[in-house]
């Protein structure tokens, strides 16, 4: 059974799309290939402790790299394609164990982690043996580390602490993603904020052994502690340890992955059930808008704040922003606050980027119902502005506030921009780039294949990102005036608000019914076929 499941595996890799496998692999190799440098060089020319720092960092992006993307199921082959097969569940999940081990992420470790046998290489060919065993016993760990902390977060996502946990977890990511570059950037440039650009010329001069230590003493870090005693000649034993507390860790893990596996396997599928009674509730008032779009805003609020999968975006949309912000006041860079209210915006954008989608098949209650469909645009929108917009711009205007940074009016205004921006362009590419998914009535919990929404993510986020730029720049170019910086973001404000909702209550018009077909039979390609019709 392990070789027909590695064959599968092998012909899905083989055949399956190469494009982000492909960009994984070659960034991968380039990072893996900088350690190895870093190793040849050590001690010569840097201190050999800073690849102690690297396979560190390393080891950490297979324990948090598979939370950044709690939505995803990480396996190739699908649980759901071998649930109720007549074979023992803790059988299955052993022989498909072994498949985890095949894929882009453990070949580039390997490459990475053989700079320990480059470190070990001064002892001698005992030394290099025993720093082979080191890499291999490494590796073991790492992947199943990383394995088994996605299979328990596939599991707390079924809970409503998992979804928080989750979402705190993927706000920690990018927000070091984001923002992890101000503390070097403030100390390379600490006056920045003055209008001083002297660069304070950077030294990698030796790391202090405790701190050497402590990365040592870490899981991370025993193959590292391995290599180094053979080299050396510090005993057997204190070679031979570190590899038998890395095999016996990762055997222990690998079980833990399949004692997960097991009971994925074992639960039967089953529809959701609410947790509160369908009841009609009061629509929330709203000045300036009519009883439908009152209706449709009131309904949008209980859904981020119902469906799972909305839940961990909202969660980690606003988390993001206040983790950057933090990093940031934790430097010298304090000038740099105020943007956090148009980086919230930004998320915003990013996290609505696939509602029609999440709500599925629902969308026929909207295509049946005359008039309904620019109301649910417009409350979309204000639902949105709701949730993230104003709070973008009081966050930005707080912030200002709170620091006096020369920055803020550029702040606010790009806040505002980047805030009418996403409140008008996230449903109309919601339309155009959806992620169709598990349907919404089926979606238990966000570990359920809900679309990959990655696409619409990444065509949105230049866009939002642009208009929030753009106040400050006009107004950078007629003399840094802060009253052309808010005309300008008010005027581009006004413009996106005016004419997008147009465009995507005539997108909803023409191609509802190809996005309620893709909708029922889960393919996006349905939706591209109609549209390409239509245009004939």
């Amino acid at each position: 059974m392990t070789g027909t499941l590695v064959a599968l595996k092998l012909r899905l890799l083989r055949n399956g799309p190469h494009n982000e496998r492909a960009f994984s692999l070659v960034t991968g190799l380039v990072l893996a290939a900088l350690v190895i440098a870093g190793s040849t060089l050590a001690p010569r020319v840097i201190h050999e402790g800073w690849i102690a720092v690297a396979l560190t960092v390393w080891g950490g992006m297979w324990v948090f790299g598979p939370l950044a993307q709690p939505r995803h199921d990480p396996s190739v082959i699908s649980l759901e394609w071998l649930r109720g097969y007549p074979l023992r569940s803790w059988r299955l999940a052993r022989a498909l164990s072994w498949t985890e081990l095949l894929g882009v992420g453990p070949l580039i470790t390997l490459v990475s982690l053989s700079s320990l046998v480059v470190l070990a290489a001064p002892g001698g060919p005992a030394a290099m043996a025993i720093a082979v065993g080191a890499v291999v016993a490494q590796l073991y760990l790492l992947i199943w580390a990383g394995k088994t902390v996605a299979a328990l977060a596939a599991w707390l996502l079924q809970t409503r602490a998992g979804v928080t946990m989750a979402a705190t977890q993927t706000a920690v990511m990018l927000a070091l993603s984001f923002a992890g570059w101000v503390p070097i950037a403030a100390w390379l440039l600490p006056r920045l904020g003055e209008g001083d650009t002297a660069l304070v010329t950077p030294t990698l001069g030796h790391l202090p052994a405790p701190v050497i230590d402590v990365l040592a003493a870490l899981p991370t870090g025993w193959g590292y502690g391995a290599a180094l005693a053979a080299r050396d000649g510090a005993g057997f034993g204190a070679a031979m340890l570190p590899l038998a507390a890395l095999l016996a860790a990762g055997a222990l893990l690998q079980l833990g992955w399949i004692a997960l596996t097991a009971r994925a396997l074992r639960r039967p599928s089953r529809r959701a059930a609410p947790r509160r009674p369908a009841i009609p509730e009061r629509a929330l008032p709203l000045p300036f808008t009519t009883p439908q779009v009152s209706a449709v805003v009131s309904r949008e609020l209980a859904t981020w704040l119902r469906d799972p999968a909305r839940g961990v975006e909202l969660r980690s949309a606003w988390l993001t922003p206040l983790l950057m912000a933090l990093i940031i006041a934790l430097t010298g860079w304090s000038w740099a606050l105020p943007l956090a209210g148009p980086a919230a915006a930004v998320f915003g954008a990013m996290v609505a980027i696939n509602t029609y989608a999440l709500d599925g098949t629902a969308l026929w209650q909207l295509l049946t119902t005359p008039g309904a469909l620019r109301a649910d645009v417009r409350g979309r929108m204000a639902a949105w502005a709701l949730l993230f917009g104003v709070p973008s711009i009081l966050l930005a205007a707080a912030l200002w506030a709170a620091t006096g940074s020369p920055l803020g009016a550029a702040a606010v205004g790009g806040a505002i921009a980047a805030a009418a921006t996403a409140c008008a362009v996230a449903p109309l590419l919601a339309l155009l780039m959806p992620a169709v998914g598990t349907d919404a009535r089926d979606r238990i919990y966000p570990g359920q294949q809900a679309g990959d929404p990655t696409g619409g993510q990444m065509t949105i986020f230049p866009v939002v990102l642009l208009a929030a730029v753009l106040p400050g720049v006009i107004g950078a170019v007629s003399g840094g005036s802060g009253w052309v910086t808010a005309l300008s973001a008010i005027l581009l404000s006004g413009a996106v608000l005016y004419a997008t909702p147009v465009l995507t209550v005539r997108r909803l018009h023409q191609h509802g019914a190809g996005l309620l077909d893709a909708m029922a039979s889960r393919d996006a390609a349905v939706v591209r076929s109609s549209a390409h019709k239509t245009e004939r």
